[in-house]
């Protein structure tokens, strides 16, 4: 089917989610532009400790992604939501304390956003598999589109105001209060009423271990979902290369304050928004296959990056953030959509786990080799030309991710439908249930 108009009102209980999850989203930017501003401007930190501390909250996937989907099947999520909210508040609110009492360092910042990281697992996988319970399935791509738009609105907001605490309070003190979204968020999530239905209490139920195989099973059993993941790996390994120097680039080779870098963050969730809000209609006017190829131009246009080495370096990074940030929602909606589309109600939990973990675990290392790489290429050609080099090289690999899914049908699928080898849906999610994992 091809999307559909959304409608004008969702659910009450979607509408708290949504408006708790936009403060879930504004604490990510806050802190997230904070920790990374604070370690090279207050600690100065190496490039490769820079790295090392992008990547360490992506690291939660890997180890904990498919663990937190087999804890989370079969059991109510929006507990879960709130206690993975609190645990990020009181992860960052450390950072400050540790400062008072002489013991902030760079180890421990790697620590905090580490520990951060494994909540946000949680929270991302709980609210992931929530979210079918608490709107119809037409209602899905619409739910998305606008939690897209708050996810974009927040790139716009997050990292200016983020820049602007920092100058005001200075960095360290700004992490602090960077946090208190996350608080607003978990009051948030104890408003939604909506009840998830539980499976029958099993008598022996499965391990953690069979959970995760069911999980990787219909995921790599499905060839439409095993190409989104793939395809959404390789895009997450470009990403992280990018998401790691472009700060660094930002203060150490155009010389921006926190101010500044908060503003060119900022300046790629204006396209970010623009993107999320057309995503829909891009997809009903060209099909979901053309618009999810035409989303390689978020990586391409970073191969422009070289030019802002001869003129105007400033505003032509602006207008490839700006133009790059576009198609980034476009990706993450259609892709979304599809996973929620193709997987049934008792396997939310363990199929999100597996793809979000197999998709996101190239994140961080693509970070840790773009702090590597961005070291040894700065001695080598200087700090300027090593980084564009890097970040060119991140968008390749961005705009290589669309080659997975040049055969993709132009709709979006609907449950039941058969993905090829004559799997069917609904037949999988019966065997699924006879093993005892809902």
């Amino acid at each position: 089917m091809r999307p559909t108009k959304p409608p004008a009102v969702l659910p009450v209980g979607f509408q708290w989610f949504w408006g708790s999850q936009t403060m879930s989203f504004v604490g990510d930017r806050l802190t997230g532009f904070a920790v990374p501003s604070v370690a090279i401007l207050v600690m100065n930190a190496s490039t490769a400790q820079v790295g090392l501390i992008t990547a360490a909250g992506w690291l939660a996937y890997p180890a904990f992604g498919m663990i937190a989907g087999a804890l989370l099947a079969g059991r109510r999520r929006r507990g879960v939501m709130i206690a993975g909210e609190l645990v990020r508040f009181a992860a960052f609110l450390s950072i400050p304390l540790a400062a008072l009492t002489g013991w902030l360092s760079v180890p421990q910042m790697v620590v905090v956003v580490a520990l951060a990281g494994i909540a946000t697992v949680f929270v991302d996988i709980a609210g992931q598999s929530y979210l079918p319970t608490l709107v119809t399935p037409g209602q899905l791509f619409a739910a998305n589109s606008r939690l897209q738009g708050s996810d974009s609105l927040s790139k716009l907001i997050g990292p200016a105001l983020a820049g602007a605490v920092m100058n005001l309070l200075g960095g360290i003190a700004a992490i602090g209060v960077n946090a208190l979204p996350f608080l607003v968020s978990a009051l948030g999530r104890t408003r939604i009423k909506v009840v998830e239905e539980l499976p029958p209490h099993l008598t022996s139920p499965p391990s953690i271990a069979a959970r995760i195989r069911v999980g990787v099973s219909y995921v790599w059993s499905q060839p439409l979902l095993r190409r989104v993941v793939c395809g959404t790996a390789v895009r997450g390994f470009g990403t992280g290369v990018v998401d790691a120097v472009l700060l660094l680039f930002a203060y150490r080779a155009l010389g921006l304050s926190s101010l500044g870098g908060g503003f060119l963050l900022a300046a790629g969730a204006v396209g970010a928004l623009l993107g999320a809000l057309m995503t829909q209609r891009i997809a009903r006017r060209i099909g979901v296959r053309a618009a999810l190829l035409l989303s390689a131009l978020e990586g391409l246009l970073w191969l422009a990056v070289p030019v802002t080495l001869f003129f105007a370096p400033v505003v032509f990074l602006l207008l490839i953030r700006v133009c790059s940030a576009f198609w980034l929602p476009v990706w993450n909606v259609l892709t979304t959509s599809i996973r929620q589309s193709l997987t049934p109600p008792g396997e939310q939990s363990t199929v999100h786990a597996t793809a979000r973990t197999m998709a996101s675990s190239t994140i961080p290392f693509g970070s840790m080799l773009a702090g590597v790489t961005a070291g040894a290429l700065t001695t080598l050609l200087g700090t300027a030309t090593g980084l564009v080099v890097v970040l060119a090289a991140g968008g390749i690999c961005i705009a290589a991710s669309v080659l997975l899914l040049r055969t993709i049908p132009n709709e979006l699928p609907e449950l039941g439908t058969t993905q090829g080898g004559g799997s069917n849906a609904p037949d999988h999610h019966t065997n699924v249930e006879r093993q005892g994992v809902r």
